[in-house]
């Protein structure tokens, strides 16, 4: 995102609070969605916002009342690590660190997972109402997946992974395992897809 203030450099008393109040809302939506307030969780992305994380591409709406219908079945954990933020008038590109943790069953074998990646995501406020989320694209940079100590040994055979990238190989694993459809080509540092969301969020920011 060229044009981006440095994040350790002050704004103006105006941009600072901008930028403080899109944080917020990036924070929120982790803590929310975590704790399975999902009418909070609405209300951090404008009505028609959209979505595109591992195991769901669409829009937030249907990702929320997804996510409603599937509490419970594991363990996920959404850490904010901190977001550069570009602003241009009632809209805003951030791109937010993210460290994701899961834990679930693979079989009878219980694994946890960190995935590192970024939020890119499209804000925007709309008169005096407050900055919302309009469109998010999930990039993946790089992911880790071990068994519970003390367990039985897991078994990770190779055809399940062969073609999927480091950013998401061991997440995208396990969510198959569980039934989940995961595409082969998720944004990861470098790639099209990548690019293409920056693309896309650049020429949104500056029409």
């Amino acid at each position: 995102m060229s044009g981006t203030v440095n994040p350790g450099q002050p704004g103006s008393p105006a941009a600072d609070a901008d930028r403080a109040a899109i944080r917020r809302v990036i924070e929120a939506w982790g803590f929310l969605r975590d704790s399975g307030d999902w009418e909070g969780l609405g209300e951090t992305f404008h009505p028609e916002g959209r979505i595109a994380v591992s195991w769901f591409a669409g829009a937030f709406p249907d990702f929320v009342a997804a996510c409603t219908a599937s509490r419970g079945r594991s363990f996920a954990k959404h850490v904010a690590c901190g977001s550069r933020i570009e602003l241009r008038g009632p809209r805003a590109v951030a791109e937010t660190d993210m460290l994701l943790f899961t834990r679930g069953l693979v079989g009878e074998v219980e694994v946890a997972t960190q995935t590192n990646l970024r939020f890119l995501d499209r804000v925007e406020r709309r008169g005096e109402g407050p900055w919302r989320i309009l469109d998010r694209v999930a990039i993946y940079d790089h992911d880790v997946l071990l068994p519970a100590p003390g367990g039985p040994a897991l078994v990770l055979p190779s055809e399940e992974l062969a073609g999927l990238a480091p950013g998401y190989r061991f997440l995208a694993w396990r969510l198959r395992r569980a039934g989940r459809t995961i595409a082969d080509n998720l944004p990861c540092p470098g790639t099209a897809e990548e690019a293409a969301a920056r693309r896309d969020a650049a020429a949104w920011l500056r029409p």
